[in-house]
C-alpha cells in the first residue's frame, strides 16, 4: 500500500514540476489560478485585493462577492478553505511564493485595475529564514 501511495505521490509531484503552463493568469476578463480554480474570477466580482504576507508566504488576498460560487473552486481548495469561502465576503488567498514574479510590475497592474489598491512591497514583510531563502531562490 505504501509503495502505491509513494508512486502516486511521485507521479503527481513530477507532473506539477514539469508543467510549464502559467499557474496564475491575469487578463482583461479577470484572474485565473489554475491550481485552485475551475473558472476565472471576473474583475467586477473582486471587492478588494491586497498583496500581503500570510504565514511568511507572499499571497494575493482577494475578497470576492457571493456571486462567485464555491463550485468554481477545485474540490481540495473548497475543502481546505471552507471557512474563508463561507465568510461574507469570501476570502481567496492566491499563493505567489513559488512563482517568479516582478512585484513592481504586479503592483502597477493591480493598481490600474482597482483605484483602491495600495501597492505593497511584500519582500520587506518577510522575516528570518524565509527572507533569506526568498532572496536566494527568487
Amino acid at each position: 500500500m505504501e509503495l502505491i501511495l509513494g508512486a502516486v505521490t511521485l507521479f503527481v509531484a513530477l507532473k506539477s514540476l514539469l508543467d510549464k503552463n502559467p499557474q496564475v493568469v491575469m487578463d482583461e476578463s479577470g484572474i485565473m489560478d489554475n491550481r485552485i480554480l475551475k473558472n476565472s474570477i471576473a474583475w467586477h466580482q473582486i471587492q478588494k485585493m491586497e498583496l500581503t504576507v500570510v504565514n511568511n508566504q507572499k499571497v494575493l488576498k482577494l475578497n470576492v462577492s457571493d456571486k462567485f460560487k464555491n463550485e468554481n473552486f477545485k474540490w481540495l481548495f473548497a475543502k481546505t478553505a471552507a471557512v474563508r469561502l463561507n465568510q461574507n465576503p469570501k476570502t481567496v488567498l492566491l499563493n505567489l511564493d513559488q512563482l517568479k514574479i516582478n512585484y513592481s510590475t504586479l503592483n502597477g497592474y493591480l493598481a490600474s485595475r482597482d483605484s483602491d489598491f495600495i501597492p505593497n512591497d511584500v519582500n520587506k514583510n518577510l522575516t528570518g529564514l524565509e527572507k533569506f531563502l526568498n532572496k536566494l531562490l527568487y
